[in-house]
């Protein structure tokens, strides 16, 4: 039995034409003179070192270094949101920086900068949400007191607990009157009665 000849290759990609490391190529039993039959998405000629963010690819019937920042985590300048970068693309041709971005980012050309103004408006919503669930859950608890009072079947303790209810939902309806609003801490919510 004869030996089986093999040769190495250099596969790629076949969409973007990466390099993709070696392969074999075997000679052709058909063939008297030596044929090799090379894989497809592969190639005879080796692929030069890729330096530091960079690719070897093949295009045009040639291997190529192309910038690579896929490994990096890219921030988009114009909406402070993740980039996915691909081969080939830089941060300046992707309007991107590797400068993670704080909550409500905008770019100042050469960094980040917080939108107080942005903030303080999703500040404003978040605790305003808060406060209406707050709400709720307080007079979902006074109203039953309240009938109660109102038939003149509360008991002394029914009546103190509508008295606590009531000076809670008062002191939640003044939080937007503080000079925290809207960043407040648990310890600025009234507490809820017992």
């Amino acid at each position: 039995m004869q030996e089986r000849k093999q040769k190495t290759v250099y596969a790629y990609h076949p969409e973007t034409g990466e390099y993709l490391g070696t392969t074999t190529a075997d000679l052709s039993p058909l063939d008297i003179e030596e044929t090799w039959l090379i894989p497809a998405n592969a190639t005879e000629q080796e692929p030069p070192q890729a330096g530091n963010r960079q690719a070897v690819v093949y295009r045009d019937g040639g291997w190529q270094l192309a910038e690579d920042f896929r490994a990096l985590k890219l921030w988009s300048k114009a909406s402070a949101q993740p980039v996915t970068a691909q081969i080939g693309d830089t941060p300046d041709s992707l309007q991107a920086t590797e400068l993670e971005p704080p909550p409500f980012a905008v770019w100042n050309k050469k960094a980040w900068k917080v939108d107080a103004d942005a903030e303080r408006a999703a500040l404003t919503t978040q605790a305003q949400q808060e406060l209406q669930q707050r709400l709720a859950i307080a007079y979902a608890q006074r109203r039953p007191l309240e009938d109660a009072q109102e038939l003149g079947l509360a008991t002394t303790q029914e009546q103190g607990l509508l008295t606590a209810w009531k000076r809670y939902c008062v002191e939640l309806s003044r939080l937007p009157q503080q000079a925290a609003w809207p960043q407040l801490a648990e310890a600025d919510w009234p507490k809820q009665p017992a």
